[in-house]
């Protein structure tokens, strides 16, 4: 991304830009962080119902607002600020999620001994796996993965 590309896209001069922003990396970290806002998960979902809100809002959270070309940049690593920039974004929007997984894990709604960094690498790499084949990620995709990886988070039977 550039300066010139995103005067270019959004039909605003780049001198309009640069009076906003010093360069690059200032516009950069402004769009990040703009995006970067903790969502929070509805109240009232069971623990299924929020995996799938989560799956589903990260489907739509990448292909919406991060965007492919983005997924491409951090995998390739080319930019260190924008890489990190993103995956601060990253940590900051699932920051809810690894909350209400922790307590579901307490109250044992799913399996205490998940290892919570892996499920939330599990839900976002499903997503951006299928992105990067090409395959749509509609409801009926949600509902097929939630299929798969539900019995992996589910309480055994016979706890709380």
């Amino acid at each position: 991304m550039s300066v010139e590309s995103v005067a270019a896209a959004s039909g605003v001069a780049k001198t309009t830009i640069y009076r906003r922003f010093a360069n690059r990396d200032a516009l950069l970290t402004a769009a990040v962080t703009s995006a970067a806002t903790a969502v929070p998960i509805p109240s009232g979902l069971t623990a299924q119902d929020t995996v799938r809100w989560v799956l589903r809002h990260a489907r739509d959270t990448i292909e919406d607002v991060v965007g492919r070309g983005t997924i491409a940049a951090v995998m390739a690593d080319a930019d260190p600020h924008f890489t990190e920039l993103l995956l601060g974004m990253i940590r900051t929007t699932t920051r809810p999620f690894r909350e209400d997984l922790r307590q579901r894990a307490l109250a044992g709604e799913i399996r205490a001994d998940l290892d919570i960094e892996l499920v939330i690498s599990m839900l976002l790499g499903v997503v951006v796996a299928e992105m990067i084949r090409g395959r749509a990620t509609d409801d009926a995709w949600v509902e097929s993965v939630l299929g798969l990886l539900w019995p992996a988070l589910m309480a055994p039977a016979g706890h709380p």
